[in-house]
């Protein structure tokens, strides 16, 4: 029995390892056979694995690039502290003259209340210091600015520039109201070729930042009234007269004693000067004064300065407005069906030029039409019948031109209101690159069209000369000591170095193409791309040493955005932030937006 049992077990035992070995030859068989697909899958996985980390490291980069640049360029951590209050006795016992009193010479007063005991602005429009400058409504002025050739012309404004008037003017909604001036969510119906690019209304949880519709003569009544007629500012003064030159101090040639004027007497006077400010827009005499004093000279270029006679760079677009202004009477004006705020509508190709058509009501019971467009040769569109051809030849990218701007200009044109034309060939874009410049008074700087003045289409000029006076603003806060007696030797240096950080991006000039890949990089990642997309404009006349091509793969990634932005919510946000003033310059470069941008040119 034993030898029986052991005789069973032992049979037990062997079918036991056969039938172990057939296991392990079935799972070698089998782990064999799949071997490739469990190698795929595990490479696969390594391979989403490694796509992961990169995009999270992209997307980790992006937002600490945007941080730096949202704190450095922006402007808007600047614009918070604006109109807080200093410390006593830190107020300068000198005088900063202002050279114009147009919008940059007068938010430039504004700042200046704050740091100097005296504030005096030079303006050579004598009827700019009588009450009809200063008119409740500035559409019922008996005079014309001279100087000023789009006063009566289409004018737009920024979100960002309303958010930075709130700072320095508390009363500034009120005052809206009072001057006729209109304060809505900015919900401007932008139209890429007649197909509209929606606000991003749910990206800002149903509440667009505001903005305000007037015209230019709207504006700058305003802004003189706040300035100079109330008594809100009594320190500040103006002076009827121009600047015609400089002098600096008989014991340092760096720095800047007095200004010369003549009065609209045509007396001769001097007038003592602790900070000298060019605010003469594209005269831009800042440059005439420096260079008949001796300053931007040198023989050598030192830390990469150069001349004041280099410093200047051009580009023309040959931009024409036309610009009709109707005065309606509010029953025309209930029949309208136009928006709150203007619609734009940019024309979907520029190679035979740029068109852009614009319907809208401006401050008051004012009716706006505008066509602009560039061109080698001269344009006017001066009636309602001459603006609705030209709407009626736009080429349209998807959606045709609604219906309601035409039904618009036939209740306009039914009603025979008082109609204002006015037209103007845009005077070339140009940029004094005063951050470059060698050897200027540590007292003198510059602001507004005086530095550089952009493309007027895209509704900047106005921002750029209030960022102008944001930076004023943080630099005297961070310069200016307690009961110092004068400003310190770097203030100018300082200055333009930080006016540079938050305006250059306005501009995006780069004369010198050496590096292309860094340069393209880099005027890729701007916040507007005004210097860009005029070169798409064959009627352009580019930088001296550059050409039409130029920025060619940024005209067509930012054409494809906005293709994008007429059907997603992320890319309308960028494209809105970009058209207000609030993004920074890597907005459009967010990784998911590219590639959702990518994505939508491969399917369309």
């Amino acid at each position: 029995m034993a030898s029986h049992l052991t005789k069973n077990i032992s049979l037990l035992t062997a079918s036991h390892q056969r039938g172990l070995a057939i296991y392990k030859w079935t799972l070698s068989y089998a782990f064999k056979e799949l071997r490739p697909e469990i190698s795929m899958i595990a490479t696969t996985q390594l391979l989403l694995l490694t796509l992961g980390c990169l995009y999270g490291s992209l997307i980790l980069g992006w937002k600490l690039l945007r941080r730096y640049l949202f704190k450095r360029h922006s402007g808007i951590p600047e614009i918070e502290k604006l109109g807080e209050t200093l410390p006593v006795g830190q107020k300068l016992d000198g005088t900063a003259v202002i050279c114009g009193g147009s919008i940059a010479g007068l938010l430039a007063a504004r700042v200046c209340f704050e740091f100097f005991k005296h504030v005096v602005i030079i303006e050579p429009e004598e009827w700019l210091a009588t009450e009809d400058s200063m008119r409740r409504f500035g559409w019922e002025q008996q005079h014309k600015r001279t100087r000023i050739m789009q006063y009566r012309s289409l004018h737009g404004n920024q979100a960002l520039l309303y958010t930075g008037l709130q700072k320095l003017f508390p009363d500034i909604d009120e005052q809206f109201r009072y001057s006729g001036i209109a304060v809505y969510p900015a919900d401007r119906k932008a139209n890429f070729a007649g197909t509209l690019i929606p606000a991003p209304v749910k990206s800002y949880q149903g509440h667009l930042p505001k903005t305000f519709c007037c015209s230019r003569a709207g504006l700058e009544t305003l802004l003189r009234r706040l300035v100079l007629g109330r008594g809100s500012y009594p320190n500040i003064t103006q002076i009827a007269g121009t600047v015609i030159g400089i002098l600096p101090q008989s014991n340092d040639f760096s720095r800047l004693s007095r200004v010369k004027i003549r009065k609209a007497d045509m007396q001769m006077e001097e007038l003592n000067a602790s900070l000298v400010i060019d605010c003469t827009g594209v005269t831009r005499a800042g440059m005439k004064w420096l260079s008949q004093t001796g300053y931007g000279i040198t023989k050598d270029r030192n830390n990469g300065k150069i001349p004041l006679q280099d410093a200047k760079i051009s580009l023309d677009q040959k931009l024409h407005y036309s610009t009709l202004t109707c005065n309606v009477t509010p029953a025309t004006l209930e029949k309208l069906q136009i928006p709150k705020i203007e619609t734009v509508h940019l024309e979907e190709k520029n190679d035979e030029g740029r068109r852009l058509f614009v319907l809208g009501k401006t401050d008051g019971d004012r009716i706006v039409v505008f066509a602009g467009q560039s061109s080698d040769t001269v344009v006017r569109y001066d009636s309602l019948n001459a603006m609705r051809t030209f709407v009626q030849d736009f080429r349209t990218y998807k959606d045709p031109l609604p219906d309601w701007i035409f039904e618009s200009l036939d209740i306009l044109e039914e009603s025979q209101p008082d109609i204002h034309f006015s037209h103007v060939r845009a005077p070339p874009t140009s940029y004094v690159q005063y951050h470059k410049t060698v050897n200027l008074p540590s007292n003198f700087i510059a602001l507004g069209d005086s530095v550089s003045s952009v493309d007027p289409i895209y509704g900047q000029g106005c921002t750029k000369a209030f960022l102008g006076a944001v930076v004023l603003d943080s630099v005297l806060r961070a310069k200016l000591q307690a009961h110092a007696k004068e400003l310190p030797a770097d203030f100018s240096e300082q200055f333009f170095k930080e006016h540079f950080y938050k305006t250059d991006i306005f501009w995006w000039a780069s004369a010198n193409l050496m590096n292309v890949a860094i340069i393209l990089i880099w005027n890729m990642m701007l916040r507007q791309f005004t210097h860009v997309l005029d070169y798409g404009i064959p009627s352009t006349t580019p930088i001296q040493g550059e050409s039409l091509q130029v920025g060619s793969l940024v005209r067509w990634y930012l054409r494809r955005l906005q293709i994008l932005a007429t059907k997603d919510e992320q890319a309308a946000r960028v494209c809105w932030d970009i058209s207000m003033g609030f993004n920074t310059s890597v907005d459009i470069f967010h990784p998911w937006l590219v590639l959702k941008v990518f994505f939508n040119t491969i399917i369309e």
